[in-house]
């Protein structure tokens, strides 16, 4: 991969040097190929020096070090780093959980120190570049800067009494010199994969991997279940805002009587409707081919890490457990704020109570049928409305009484697997259901103000668990 990027690029820098150096294929004393024993630790130092030591003989005014699980996607960040004018500079990097490649805290020990300054760099809640004392996997050295002639990866400073690790050691090689680091979160700069456990295998991480490129590359959903080696049925949508009211007349679609956007005012949309139908004719598709277990995804989700395995988990516990299931969502917003029962013997399994969204669920031959049975079409609301009063769990009484038997039984994966792939306010969100007309009056246009249902409240972020590797971060 190197060599072909090198190759490509050539042209653009004044001189390229390839060493092709084989590297060992096991460290004595190791568990596995994803385990940091100290000789491990001491071959990269040595790779980072002698990068080091060779810039300076080429008399280089700059050293940009980066490591193969960084993703750097702004071609701008060398010429951002540069004119920040500091000696030691790392551009934030994002990643699928709480790990990025800066500790805002250090220990006495040269251990992790959390400080109230993590999140909100991490979330770029405060934004700008800020002290810190140690960065890694890609930053920027300015060699000319004072102090910076003192730093080294190998050998460790004389008074090293930290860790053995390349990112500890350079780090307290610059507290020694007096070198002051910075990180920048001014603008996305790229991605870093968060480290697999010294336990796993090559195969976790290019599970990992698969998911850090297609966050980085932002691919569509469709492309994203390729890669995950997800061969999925593709069925085309109901376009709302195509329908005029005579479809809608002949489709049998009337509208609940007394439904109102909870949040707006608004009665249903015609995107509204589009979306109930796609879902309701991919119901009728399910029953007519008798499939037992099917999952369903809408075309804007996007897919945390380990997907697929995880939900191949879950239905092997499900099947374990002969839990009673109709639908279990795998993405949603959770709208109140309650803590919900688990299920017991399916780990990462709750009770859904009521709930938004309908962009990742599985859905049961039983559930299919009992959705098609309470026949909706005519008096129909938006399909993440229906779906909990079908399940009881909706809290409007009116509502229900249009649906006699709401026995749906709904659960939810929590942490979840899917999010949408935008929210409301962001530079490329688009909604079909939200910006579009009255279902009966194409007069009336409607947009997403006063709406929250595509917003990324506090309860969406809430179900983002914690991963091993972040909460040793942390």
């Amino acid at each position: 991969i190197l060599w072909e990027w090198l190759t490509a690029m050539e042209k653009h820098y004044r001189y390229i040097e390839w060493k092709s150096v084989e590297e060992p294929s096991s460290y004595p004393d190791e568990l596995g190929p994803k385990h940091w024993t100290d000789e491990r630790y001491e071959h990269v130092m040595r790779l980072k020096q002698e990068a080091l030591s060779f810039a300076r003989a080429k008399g280089a005014d700059y050293l940009l070090l980066t490591d193969t699980d960084s993703v750097l996607t702004n071609n701008e960040t060398l010429t951002f780093l540069i004119s920040q004018n500091k000696s030691v500079v790392a551009p934030m990097l994002d990643s699928q959980t709480y790990y990025s490649n800066f500790w805002c805290g250090i220990t006495p020990q040269g251990y992790y120190r959390r400080t109230a300054d993590y999140f909100p760099t991490k979330n770029r809640q405060r934004v700008g570049c800020f002290a810190v004392p140690m960065v890694y996997a890609t930053f920027l050295l300015d060699l000319r800067k004072e102090g910076t002639s003192e730093l080294t990866f190998h050998p460790p400073h004389p008074n090293y009494s930290w860790p053995f690790d390349d990112i500890i050691v350079f780090a307290y090689s610059c507290q020694a010199a007096g070198v002051q680091i910075y990180v920048c979160n001014q603008e996305r700069f790229g991605y870093i994969n968060v480290p697999v456990k010294s336990h796993q295998t090559l195969e976790d991480e290019r599970i990992n991997f698969v998911h850090l490129i297609l966050e980085a590359m932002g691919k569509a959903p469709l492309i994203s279940l390729y890669e995950l080696e997800i061969d999925p049925l593709v069925v085309d949508a109901v376009d709302g805002s195509a329908l005029n009211s005579s479809d809608i007349k002949i489709l049998g679609v009337d509208l609940l009587p007394g439904y109102y956007d909870p949040f707006s005012g608004r009665t249903l949309t015609k995107g509204e409707v589009g979306c109930f139908l796609s879902h309701y004719y991919i119901w009728k598709e399910i029953v007519a081919r008798g499939l037992e277990k099917s999952v369903v995804f809408e075309d804007d989700v996007r897919f945390e890490a380990y997907f697929k395995v995880r939900l191949m988990r879950l239905m092997e516990e499900l099947e374990w457990a002969q839990l009673d299931w109709d639908l279990i969502y795998l993405g949603r917003k959770q709208v109140n704020l309650d803590d919900e029962e688990p299920v017991e013997d399916v780990r990462n399994l709750v009770v859904a109570e009521y709930s938004y969204w309908t962009l990742a669920y599985i859905i049961s031959q039983r559930g299919a049928q009992k959705l098609i049975a309470a026949e909706p079409l005519s008096k129909m609301l938006p399909v993440d409305e229906f779906l909990p009063i079908m399940s009881d769990k909706h809290p409007n009484k009116d509502y229900k009484q249009h649906f006699a038997i709401r026995d749906l039984l709904v659960y939810s994966v929590h942490p979840l697997l899917a999010y949408p792939t935008h929210y409301t306010g962001d530079s490329k969100w688009l909604s079909d259901t939200e910006t579009s007309t009255i279902w009966d009056d194409d007069s009336k246009k409607t947009d997403w103000s006063g709406s929250q249902k595509t917003l990324k409240g506090s309860r969406s972020n809430a179900g983002h668990s914690f991963r091993s590797t972040s909460r040793d971060e942390l």
